[in-house]
């Protein structure tokens, strides 16, 4: 058995369980794979919805590792149970995996996978390797503009950024996050005619790749937006991705805009305006030139060398 240990961030919401998710979907074929979760009442929801096998704990360090012959972590933040639960696999012989996301550091496991840093390894659902190949078109003036600023994003934040860009006459496509109810959607909708919201069973990756611009936090979600070529507006949502949006906008795919403070029409036109066409497609040649979308087939590959798949 391969157990996946993912779990629901204060930082980056259902990212890291809805990538697990998504390998434990590809994997249960032909392995026995299961995903331990901390006892979460969103976690539990999003899971039940998938058609894989989950379990839910308390704490982390208890996790039952008797039927086990790897563990992967993919956690925003390594906690205490989580070091206590590597050094138990590595005491029982389990091989030991780590996808190591921008905020985390490598711990001491057998194979350290990191999809930020080396973006060429970007974990990403398969949609995003077809729509890579496909040609795209950037327009004299950008027109749709694809919003997907994580699940934790609350509603009147979400309202605040579809009135500005409304004012600028944007069509918007929405990925709606864990706070959003059914009820601010049809809000949304009636105050802000024309705008649309991504399906839960819909991959975000033809959302981004007919929209002109992506609205995104500098994280995974750049690495989505370079695979199809999109560039990308970068809005820092915390302090501690100041950093890290430096480093999306020296990539070339996209630039920084002001923060959700600083979030204005005057703002935001100033910040758009010097992407003509021929610089937004240079920015999404470098984006698909960046990010081809065959990382997981690359993950798959190092876990069948190192035996822990068929």
């Amino acid at each position: 058995m391969i157990i996946f240990r993912a779990d629901i961030s204060p930082l980056t919401g259902l990212q890291h369980l809805r990538r697990c998710a998504y390998l434990v979907s590809l994997l249960k074929q032909s392995n026995q794979v299961l995903i331990c979760a901390r006892d979460d009442k969103r976690a539990a929801k999003f899971l039940a919805e998938k058609n894989i096998s989950f379990v839910l704990v308390k704490d982390p360090a208890k996790i039952d590792l008797a039927d086990a012959k790897a563990l992967v972590f993919d956690v925003a933040l390594f906690s205490a149970p989580d070091g206590e639960l590597l050094e138990r696999a590595k005491k029982s012989g389990l091989k030991t995996v780590q996808i190591i996301s921008a905020e985390n550091e490598r711990q001491k496991v057998d194979i350290g996978f990191s999809p930020f840093i080396e973006s060429e390894k970007a974990l990403l659902h398969h949609k995003f390797r077809h729509f890579h190949k496909a040609k795209r078109k950037y327009c004299k003036a950008p027109k749709l503009i694809f919003i997907n600023l994580g699940d934790l994003l609350p509603y009147r934040d979400l309202r605040q950024i579809v009135d500005t860009l409304h004012r600028l006459r944007f069509k918007m496509k929405i990925s709606p996050g864990l706070s959003l109810k059914k009820a601010d959607k049809r809000n949304l909708m009636k105050i802000y005619p024309g705008i649309h919201f991504c399906g839960k069973s819909e991959s975000p990756a033809r959302a981004y790749f007919e929209a002109d611009l992506a609205l995104i936090p500098p994280a995974a979600e750049a690495l989505e937006a370079a695979a199809v070529g999109t560039p990308a507006l970068y809005m820092i949502l915390d302090k501690e991705q100041e950093a890290v949006a430096d480093t999306c906008a020296r990539m070339g795919v996209g630039v920084k805009i002001p923060s959700l403070a600083d979030f204005s029409v005057q703002a935001l036109r100033d910040a758009i305006a010097p992407l003509t066409p021929e610089r937004r497609e240079r920015m999404g040649v470098a984006g698909k030139a960046l990010v081809d979308g065959l990382g997981v087939q690359r993950f798959f590959k190092v876990l069948k060398e190192s035996g822990i798949i068929k």
